[in-house]
C-alpha cells in the first residue's frame, strides 16, 4: 500500500530498508540520527526523574563512565554472552 507522503517518518532508523509510516514502533537505535547531530536520545530528555545516563563508553571523562565505576551495576543475562550495552544501575 502506498503511503501519504505527510505520513512518511522524516526520521527513518539507521539503515531502513523501507519507508515507516509515523507511529509504527521500531527496535531502539538510541536515537542514532540525534546523537550524530550531537543531541541527547528523545528518552533522556523526556525522562522526567533524570533516571536515564548515555555516553561513550569509551571516554572516561563520561557520565556513563562514571555511574558504571561508581554505582551498583545490573546487566540482563549477560551470562549468555551477547555483550550487552543496556545498564540498570542503583544509588546503593
Amino acid at each position: 500500500p502506498e503511503i501519504a507522503a505527510e505520513e512518511i517518518n522524516p526520521d527513518q532508523a539507521y539503515l531502513a530498508n523501507r519507508i515507516r509510516p509515523q507511529g509504527v514502533m521500531e527496535k531502539c537505535h538510541f536515537c542514532l540520527h540525534r546523537t550524530r547531530e550531537g543531541r541527547q536520545p528523545a528518552c533522556l530528555e523526556a525522562c522526567p526523574t533524570g533516571a536515564r545516563v548515555f555516553g561513550n563508553l569509551l571516554d572516561p571523562s563520561s557520565e556513563i563512565r562514571w555511574v558504571l565505576e561508581n554505582k551498583r551495576v545490573f546487566v540482563l543475562k549477560e551470562d549468555l554472552g551477547t555483550q550487552p550495552r543496556f545498564f540498570y544501575f542503583f544509588d546503593e
